[in-house]
This record gives structure tokens, C-alpha cells and sequence, in this order.
């Protein structure tokens, strides 16, 4: 017999995989790969199709920028827009938080399937058109992608959980996407400009720590380019571990952290709030 979680989450994702708003991300996300891959190099006046070295480096900020935005909005429109059936399901012989964590993996799902097309079908492209060297390093910007996903669809179900309303619920999630894609960074870039550089060995890892998005692309940066693609913060959490292995941990480690707080934290809201 299937588990009720397993049974929500394929109600979840049979729902949300006939969105139009999901198929349309994964062919502009395929499209814009695509490009990428395409005329990544044109300005070094190489055009055509890079291998997959080239166009990781190249997707690394097409990933962090899309695939956040795509989470969060389809996340709350998913929750806010299906209260009822979330209300339905809350009274079935079901425990809250298998509710939760049902509709979570089901909306997951839906995101990943989505995303992984996007990155699947230029990957195929380029496998045949130059061939499969430098796959590895493509396959690992995609799990970090994934990975970045999952955070921000928790963040979605944290935040419709909290707003209820479409349109609170919608302005938090811009709010919180712009917050971490664009003003994180400035405000770590306008701190860093007082500070000594023997306090910034410890300001830059730990401010880094705070951007599940910045900790994407230095990981992706570290599994595709050399010391001069790491970026300060990258070369920093380096020199400090002493080697780019354990750098690696600790980025992979904050980022379950970033998963996991959010949806445990829903499942507390969600285990007390009345519907």
C-alpha cells in the first residue's frame, strides 16, 4: 500500500505539471541554455557550440537567477491558489505534517522535472554536436541547481503558510527573491569595504553562508573553474579549509541547512494554525 505522503505528493505534481506556467519555464530555460551554449564565446570570436566546461561556467548565473524565481512563484501560487484542497486534505486521518510534506515533494517535484528538462535537452544537444568531455562538471552545476530549488521551495511554502493571502503572499516572495539575488550582495559588498582584511577571512564565509544562492554559484564555481573563476568569497572559504574538498562541504552542508529549517519550520505553522 502506498504511503500518504507518496499519494500526496503524485496528487501534487499531477496537478501542477499541466500548469502552463511550468511548461513555458522549461522550454525558455532549454531556449536560454541553449543560447548560452551556443554563443557563450562569441565575444572572444568563437561561435558555435562549447563543450560542457564552457557552458557550465556560461549557465552557472542563468540557474541562480531563474530557477529561484520559478520556485517561488509557482510554489505560492500552488499553495494560496489550492487552500481548499489543502484544507480538504487537513481533515483526512492524516497527520499535518505528512500533509505538508506530501505537498511539498509533489511541488518539488513539479520544479525539478521542470528544471531538469531546461538543463537536460541542451545537454543532450551538446553531447552530440561536440561530445562528452567536461560532462561531469555540467551534471554538478545541474545537482547544485537542483539543490537551490529545493531551498526556494520551501521558502515558497514557508511564506504562503505565513501570508494566506495571493497577493501578500506573491509580494513576499518577489521581496525575498530580489533580497537575495541583488541587495544581499551589496550590502555584503558595502560592509566589506570598511572592514580589515583580517576580519574579512571571517566575514566573507559566514556572509556567505547566508545566500543559498551565493553558496551555489561558488560551488558551482569551485567543480568547474580554477582559482581565478573562485571569486573572493570562494577563494576565501578555500585558504581557510585548505582545500577546495572541504570548501565543498561546507557549502553542500549549508545548503541542506537552507532545505531543511524552512519546511520544518512550515510544519510547525502549519501543525498550529487553524483552518
Amino acid at each position: 500500500m502506498k504511503s500518504a505522503v507518496w499519494m500526496i505528493c503524485w496528487q501534487e505534481f499531477t496537478l501542477n505539471r499541466r500548469n502552463r506556467w511550468v511548461l513555458s519555464f522549461a522550454a525558455l530555460f532549454a531556449m536560454l541554455t541553449l543560447v548560452l551554449a551556443y554563443f557563450g564565446m562569441v565575444t572572444s570570436g568563437y561561435s558555435g557550440f562549447q563543450d560542457f566546461t564552457r557552458t557550465s561556467a556560461s549557465i552557472i548565473n542563468l540557474g541562480g537567477f531563474l530557477i529561484p524565481l520559478f520556485a517561488m512563484l509557482v510554489g505560492v501560487f500552488s499553495f494560496i491558489t489550492n487552500q481548499g484542497y489543502f484544507e480538504m486534505l487537513a481533515t483526512q486521518p492524516v497527520s499535518r505534517s505528512k500533509v505538508l510534506l506530501g505537498r511539498y515533494l509533489g511541488l518539488l517535484l513539479t520544479i525539478l522535472a521542470a528544471s531538469l528538462l531546461g538543463f537536460g535537452l541542451p545537454g543532450a544537444v551538446i553531447a552530440l554536436v561536440i561530445g562528452v568531455t567536461g560532462a561531469q562538471s555540467y551534471l554538478m552545476v545541474v545537482v547544485y541547481s537542483m539543490m537551490l530549488a529545493m531551498v526556494f521551495t520551501g521558502l515558497s511554502v514557508l511564506i504562503a503558510l505565513i501570508a494566506q493571502r495571493r497577493q501578500i503572499a506573491l509580494g513576499i516572495a518577489l521581496g525575498v527573491w530580489v533580497f537575495y539575488e541583488l541587495v544581499y550582495g551589496m550590502l555584503m559588498l558595502g560592509t566589506t569595504l570598511y572592514l580589515s582584511p583580517a576580519v574579512l577571512k571571517t566575514v566573507l564565509p559566514v556572509g556567505l553562508m547566508g545566500n543559498p544562492i551565493d553558496i551555489v554559484r561558488v560551488l558551482s564555481l569551485l567543480q568547474v573553474g580554477g582559482p581565478h573563476l573562485y571569486g573572493p568569497a570562494g577563494a576565501t572559504l578555500i585558504k581557510l579549509t585548505g582545500s577546495a574538498g572541504l570548501a565543498t562541504l561546507i557549502g553542500v552542508l549549508g545548503l541542506l541547512f537552507w532545505i531543511v529549517v524552512p519546511v520544518l519550520v512550515s510544519m510547525k505553522i502549519f501543525n498550529r494554525q487553524n483552518l
